[in-house]
């Protein structure tokens, strides 16, 4: 059961409100010129991620902008100075308050620039897992959305408690005859725990995709329209200057000239990567492949996420 409907393109209105902001100089000037940035649509919102934090979220209430980031990307990474500890255990931050804080956005070149400090300070927070599937969105034209959220609560079966609001890592699109397809891959580090299995049990990514799975097939139409509006979203932003390479399917199927589809069975895949020649190598963990591609169709290992193509 799902109480709440896949919706994640924006309005004619949002998007005009970006068009008319991209004729200025400021953030969003600069986040259309930075190719490794990633722009994902929300429906009603925005966000710019760079390595898997939201430096920017974006509403349009009203058909106005509005224009948010984390506090704590608001830390200037510049800061190089000492902060004396007093005798009473106070640290001594009179200056800091006023120099520690980014307060004006500053559309400077380089490393002079506001969202050059953003993304050095947002990479902080950004762990091995974040930071590659950033690297794979990136450096795959093809890759249309990220962190792609199925709201409301689904029953999955075989799991007792419903999920809520699941979130599959990766979208894009793929060749399909005279259509374009709409594929998933949840992507994880050689690290995490849910690869591997216990006992005769399945490894618990293995019920994760079977989740998505379920879902994508439950809210199919849904899905199909929204993910071509995307489309259409990001052919937009490319008319307004956006630097990112996009696959020409993408483009195809945003102009309409190519129908989006899930396909009869929707393909949800895996990526593994974050590991040397050793460890891909080894026995345990060649059993645990082993046990994951019995279970799910498409596993992709590379031990450098840069080196993924989809």
């Amino acid at each position: 059961m799902n109480t709440t409907s896949f919706e994640h393109a924006l309005t004619p209105t949002f998007i005009e409100a970006l068009r008319k902001q991209a004729e200025q100089s400021g953030w969003w000037h600069d986040v259309l010129n930075d190719p490794k940035l990633i722009i994902a649509v929300r429906g009603r919102s925005l966000n710019v991620y760079w390595q898997g934090q939201a430096i920017f979220n974006v509403s349009c209430p009203n058909g106005s902008l509005r224009v948010t980031t984390h506090e704590k990307f608001l830390t200037d990474p510049e800061l190089a100075a000492q902060v004396p500890l007093l005798e009473d255990g106070t640290f001594e931050t009179a200056v800091l308050k006023e120099r520690g804080l980014i307060s004006y956005y500053n559309s400077g070149t380089g490393n002079t620039g506001t969202l050059s400090k953003l993304k050095k300070t947002a990479a902080l927070f950004s762990g091995d897992e974040k930071r590659g599937c950033h690297e794979i969105a990136i450096r795959n034209a093809k890759v249309i959305d990220v962190e792609i959220a199925f709201p409301g609560r689904h029953v999955i079966e075989g799991d007792e408690d419903p999920w809520n609001a699941p979130r599959v890592d990766l979208a894009a699109i793929e060749e399909d005859g005279d259509h374009a397809r709409l594929v998933f891959w949840e992507a994880k580090t050689y690290r995490n725990g849910e690869l591997r299995a216990i006992g005769d049990n399945s490894a618990p990514v293995c019920q994760q995709i079977k989740a998505y799975r379920t879902i994508l097939a439950s809210q199919r139409e849904a899905i199909e329209d929204s993910m071509t509006r995307v489309a259409a979203n990001l052919v937009a932003f490319q008319k307004m200057g956006w630097k990112r390479e996009l696959s020409p399917l993408i483009v195809d199927v945003g102009t309409g000239k190519a129908k989006l589809r899930l396909g009869d069975e929707p393909q949800v895949g895996l990526i593994v990567f974050g590991f040397d020649a050793a460890q891909r190598d080894s026995k345990v963990w060649k059993d645990h492949r082993t046990k994951l591609e019995k279970e799910i169709k498409n596993v992709r290992l590379v031990g450098d996420a840069k080196d993924i193509k989809i």
